[in-house]
């Protein structure tokens, strides 16, 4: 028997983990394309699994090119649910959305920082991944 840990869902409801790494980048691709002014797409090893599991991982910053609504109403049109948003991680200084894919359960944070303008980072993830 196998631990789980959060974001844990059985293997076989999953696709492979490069399969999720494409839609990943492909939707971050197609999320900040049009969002992000002055594009800073960082790819990112992950090292929040366990030992033996991997996931991937995309990060940027920088400043909306337009209403942030437009960054949320993409990602709906990418087949994203909306599984939090601000009203549940509110802070003084960030307005937060978080949204899954459900059939890859690829992740992706929306952080609205109105300190910094029209400042926004995004971070998307897959799942942990046991390797070999």
């Amino acid at each position: 028997m196998t631990a789980c840990t959060v974001g844990c869902t059985a293997a076989s409801d999953l696709p492979s983990f490069e399969e999720a790494s494409r839609q990943l980048d492909h939707d971050a691709d197609t999320l900040l394309g049009a969002g992000l002014s002055g594009p800073a797409v960082r790819l990112l090893d992950d090292e929040t699994c366990v030992p033996g599991q991997v996931r991937h991982a995309v990060r940027a910053e920088g400043d909306l090119a337009g209403p942030s609504d437009g960054l949320l109403a993409r990602l709906d049109a990418l087949g994203y649910d909306r599984v939090a948003d601000d009203a549940d991680l509110r802070d003084d200084a960030e307005d937060v959305a978080v949204f899954r894919n459900p059939r890859t359960q690829v992740t992706f944070e929306l952080t609205l920082r109105p300190e910094d303008g029209d400042g926004v980072r995004v971070i998307g993830r897959t799942v942990c991944y046991a390797t070999g």
